[in-house]
């Protein structure tokens, strides 16, 4: 008997595009071939889905997107006849590490990772080691500032190497007791959040039950950031790229 989710659930980086990369016709079109909901779940902030996907594209593609793990909800289901409501996505819900962390302990969690930036193996070292998410602190070894050859470079390194494996481990060891989470996140970085603040946490903000949801995503391992959502659904495919994610598509059709 063929499954009919209520809702079908999406990563962006590796799943709908290539790492910051632009959504391409090809996946939009196969988007609007399916009448299911879809929502957006990813761990990047609004402003890195509006300029890979564009805000024309969230407003026709999706109920719901859930950015940082979905500690922010924007609702994307709008009435355009409605004068009163925006005719833009709307921030519905929010969350942020500042409501249970003190600037000095946030200062702490950066100093730390800074140190495990600078203590690292890695060949290339770019700069925008932190960049802050509100509810999410989003740390990469070698930066974000690094180009797409230093970026193919360091996943090369860090398959081979298991770096970010295992700065994880240290780093969960060093806040035993802080009720942190730290997962990695797509190709170069690790997040760092509240514990129960992964992807699954959209949950709480979707009218959807996890039982009539399927999710797509490219980190569907022990310690990727698409894991604990994967593990809640109904059903999951793992997505290897967006090319993959056309062909898996066919199944809801």
């Amino acid at each position: 008997m063929k499954l009919k989710p209520k809702a079908l659930l999406f990563d962006m980086d590796g799943t709908l595009t290539d790492p910051t990369g632009p959504i391409s016709q090809d996946v939009i079109k196969a988007l609007k071939d399916i009448s299911i909901k879809k929502h957006l779940i990813t761990g990047s902030d609004y402003h890195k889905v509006e300029e890979q996907i564009g805000a024309d594209n969230l407003l026709d593609l999706f109920g719901r997107v859930y950015t940082c793990n979905g500690t922010r909800v924007y609702e994307c289901d709008i009435d355009m006849d409605d004068e009163t409501r925006p005719i833009e996505p709307d921030l519905i819900h929010k969350v942020s590490l500042k409501d249970f962390y003190s600037d000095a302990d946030l200062n702490h969690i950066v100093n730390v990772l800074l140190e495990t930036a600078f203590k690292t193996h890695t060949k290339v070292k770019t700069g925008n080691f932190i960049e802050w998410r509100e509810s999410q602190i989003n740390f990469s070894v070698i930066g974000r500032n690094c180009t797409s050859a230093q970026r193919e470079d360091y996943v090369r390194w860090d398959n081979k190497s298991g770096e970010r494996k295992k700065i994880v481990d240290n780093l969960r060891e060093q806040f035993t007791g802080w009720g942190l989470s730290f997962r990695l996140g797509g190709q170069i970085s690790i997040d760092v959040t509240r514990s129960g603040w992964d992807k699954s946490y959209s949950f709480s903000n979707m009218k959807e039950s996890s039982d009539d949801c399927v999710f797509f995503g490219d980190k569907i391992c022990q310690d990727g950031n698409d894991f604990d959502i994967a593990m809640k659904c109904v059903k999951y495919h793992h997505v290897e790229s967006p090319a993959d994610l056309i062909l898996q598509l066919q199944e809801y059709k």
